[in-house]
């Protein structure tokens, strides 16, 4: 099965100094986007077999021309991303974002089937997904004072999304034969049910795709994945099969006997630092150890709880770097244990928490702390910072750790373990 990361530009400065923390020189020079580097440059062997870009990304993040198909000055988007100082042969996956429409009645012009496909062929991508529309239960309106309400789509809104999706991918591989692009045509399958998934992909499959996506499932519990997947394999009829958003590790050995050929999520990166308990990922992809919070002094959250502690902004940088000068002394094997979690739990429940939380906190970090996971780990990430892999503290240590987390699971996958573990085809 293929791995597609979701962009959201995780970049970084490759020359970090994280004894000062501060940036290089380089990246302060050139700035972000000339210097900074994307995964597949930090780590030798790209984590992942390509990148998957919404075209919403447009919306937000990248600036894009349309007349000469060029992103930032970029002629086209693999060139943006830097596939080229890649040792691997990476692979670009494109969708609408339908997430970015959802409350909507039916998706924006912008994302019209002739305007999406010409997008996908003139920015040089391998895979263009159709343009969808979720049939998602519940969507946000504006009520008569403008608040944001739940309504809850009837049934005819919910086949009528459907009915959208699946005219769009009629036109949009129409177009895609007349035009004669280049980029492989994935149908995009909507539904509310293992039936209407069923029925959505066998209309795809009479349509003639031979690639599939399965979208608005990312919310979705594990089982109520596999009765879809269950349903929508008697129509398949060898077809590839794509899942938007899903990860579920102890589930990969289903899903591929279920004809998934590939599907992408960014859950590992993320958990990095969005995760109170599971922050970097053992290599068995059992354990997840929490990482170790030393907040920056001049966090306007941090600066908040120091003035209500009574203490000054410089007894708490004093405090802050004590502690992180104390791991390091750890990690060299100069102090104990002891010694480094009593100064962290200090500087914890005098800036930060106290009762339970601080309490359990300062347990998973002994747990972290105790089993040093990133001096067993070879990955290129591990290797380079050593312990500061594991310090919750800013965007160049937690997206480092989620590097880490992606080429964990990557390496899993490439191993193919799942397919003679048991374990992984117990429904979570």
């Amino acid at each position: 099965m293929k791995y597609f990361l979701p962009y959201w530009e995780d970049k970084l400065d490759p020359d970090f100094d994280f004894v000062n923390d501060s940036f290089s020189k380089k990246h302060i020079e050139l700035g972000s986007r000339n210097y900074d580097k994307y995964i597949h440059e930090i780590i030798n062997n790209a984590p992942y077999d390509g990148i998957l870009v919404s075209l919403g990304v447009f919306l937000s993040k990248l600036k894009l021309n349309e007349e000469d198909a060029s992103v930032n000055g970029f002629k086209n988007l693999k060139e943006y991303l830097r596939f080229h100082n890649s040792n691997s042969n990476l692979e670009l996956l494109g969708d609408c974002g339908a997430f970015n429409y959802v409350n909507e009645p039916e998706p924006p012009e912008m994302f019209n089937p002739e305007r999406v496909a010409k997008l996908y062929n003139d920015l040089g991508f391998d895979y263009g997904i159709s343009t969808d529309h979720l049939a998602v239960r519940t969507i946000k309106i504006r009520d008569k004072d403008n608040n944001l309400i739940n309504k809850e789509l009837t049934k005819h809104e919910l086949r009528n999304r459907i009915k959208i999706s699946l005219e769009n991918a009629e036109k949009f591989l129409n177009i895609h034969k007349q035009k004669k692009y280049k980029f492989i045509p994935i149908g995009s399958a909507q539904g509310y049910s293992p039936i209407t998934y069923r029925n959505s992909v066998k209309e795809l499959v009479e349509m003639g795709y031979e690639y599939i996506a399965l979208g608005g499932l990312a919310r979705s519990n594990t089982r109520e994945i596999l009765s879809v997947l269950e349903k929508v394999k008697n129509v398949l009829k060898g077809r590839k099969l794509h899942l938007l958003g899903i990860l579920r590790p102890k589930q990969l050995s289903v899903f591929e006997e279920l004809g998934v050929y590939s599907f992408d999520s960014a859950s590992y990166l993320r958990k990095a630092w969005l995760r109170s308990g599971q922050n970097y990922l053992s290599h068995d992809l059992d354990h997840w150890y929490t990482a170790i919070r030393i907040p920056q002094v001049d966090n306007p959250k941090m600066v908040e709880s120091i003035n209500k502690s009574g203490h000054s902004i410089e007894e708490a940088k004093e405090l802050e770097q004590e502690c992180l000068n104390l791991l390091r002394k750890y990690d060299d094997g100069q102090i104990s244990l002891d010694k480094v979690i009593n100064k962290i739990s200090y500087y914890d429940k005098l800036f930060q928490r106290s009762g339970n939380d601080g309490k359990n906190l300062e347990e998973k970090y002994v747990q972290t702390l105790k089993d040093q996971p990133w001096k067993k780990c070879s990955c290129e990430i591990c290797q380079s910072i050593g312990i500061d892999v594991v310090i919750f503290r800013g965007t160049n240590r937690n997206k480092r750790r989620g590097f880490h987390n992606t080429y964990v699971f990557y390496d899993f996958l490439k191993s193919k373990v799942y397919k003679s573990t048991s374990v992984y085809k117990i429904a979570e």
